[in-house]
């Protein structure tokens, strides 16, 4: 395993802060692009039928071999955690084989799930591996809103029930939650839900384009404006990375505002198995299918990505707005504005949104 694996035990021996020692991990993981966190999709199949999903349709998967064989691969590559997703990932007949190699292989496990296919035996299996969190996607605080978007009457009761059964065998979870603008007034009482059962929460305020391309999952993207509300909310306010970026000056919140570990200390690998520098961002690296991780991964179309990703962004540097964005995606500035080093107009709209309300909280104090 790759040098990176241990520099956050030597951060934590010699008493460094948290912080600190994650910007030394990622720094020497993008200086030597070693993939320490990996996004595995373990299939496409899901039983819900959200409209907004970004997942295209189902077709191959990797056998249970490969599966085990790309694992070792990316422990051989310095990756310190892995995702297991879909598609639904507990459709999966081999779900806890797959995560229990996770732990074998010593790398963190987190799972994102629907929760409403996990029996309580499975449940039991998952919660005994001890994953660093296991996230469940919801679109509503009560079960009319979250089931007009999964299209599945008892999809809400189903998933509040695992995750009650997982806080009480000490899981920790998180309550993922994507902005519609069908559901977008849903934020606090999922937020309310979440803190009801122990649970940390999130929002994706950015739908991006399905994995194949397809723009028309934008079209349930929140209108910007729609988004004050949110960032203002008693219970979003001061916990997000917007609230934070307004307080920076543009000088020490360029790094973040600019940079992604997309394809440089992050990897996706799809259910049939081409390898992404994240979901839907093309072009794909290679097939774990057809040549061994390794190989794609040091490879020249995963170069070329890196090479990309490494130039200056100029336009975004001289830019206003630049100490209130946080949501630049050179996927979705690729995918929807043609050029992965140009500015992202969605992270342009929002961080003009951002900078109204700070202007607003600073008039009125």
């Amino acid at each position: 395993m790759r040098q990176v694996s241990r520099v956050a035990t030597r951060g934590v021996a010699g008493g460094r802060t948290a912080v600190s020692v994650r910007e030394t991990l990622y720094a020497r993981a993008a200086a030597r692009a070693i993939p320490v966190k990996a996004v595995l999709e373990l299939t496409k199949r899901c039983n819900l039928r959200c409209y907004q999903c970004y997942v295209a349709d189902p077709g191959e998967e990797l056998t249970s071999v490969r599966v085990m064989g790309v694992l070792r691969e990316l422990a051989d590559e310095g990756c310190l955690g892995v995702t297991l997703t879909g598609g639904e990932v507990g459709i999966r007949a081999d779900f806890l084989s797959v995560a229990e190699e996770v732990k074998r292989l010593r790398m963190q496990l987190s799972v994102l799930t629907n929760g409403t296919v996990f029996d309580d035996d499975t449940v039991r299996c998952l919660a005994r591996l001890k994953p660093a969190r296991v996230a469940v996607s919801f679109y509503g605080g009560t079960a009319a809103p979250h089931e007009r978007v999964t299209g599945v009457p008892g999809s809400f009761d189903r998933a509040v029930h695992t995750v009650h059964q997982l806080r009480g065998l000490g899981v920790s979870c998180r309550l993922h939650g994507v902005l519609l603008k069908e559901t977008c007034g849903e934020f606090a009482a999922i937020a309310g839900l979440a803190e009801s059962m122990g649970c940390d929460w999130r929002f994706d305020p950015s739908v991006g384009p399905a994995e194949d391309g397809d723009l028309r999952v934008v079209d349930h993207r929140v209108p910007v404006e729609w988004l004050s509300d949110f960032f203002q909310h008693p219970m979003v306010k001061g916990r997000t990375r917007e609230h934070a970026a307004s307080r920076h000056e543009p000088a020490l919140y360029r790094s973040r505002a600019t940079t992604c570990g997309a394809g440089v200390t992050a990897v996706f690998i799809a259910a049939d198995g081409d390898a992404f520098a994240c979901m839907g961002f093309p072009p794909a690296f290679g097939s774990v299918v057809e040549h061994p991780f390794a190989e794609i991964w040091r490879g020249p179309v995963a170069e070329a990505h890196r090479e990309a990703m490494r130039q200056p962004l100029a336009e975004c540097d001289r830019c206003e707005l630049l100490r209130y964005c946080t949501l630049r995606c050179p996927r979705i500035a690729k995918v929807e504005d043609g050029d992965v080093s140009g500015p992202s107009k969605r992270a342009c709209d929002l961080a003009a949104v951002v900078r109204g309300w700070r202007e607003q909280l600073r008039d009125v104090g």
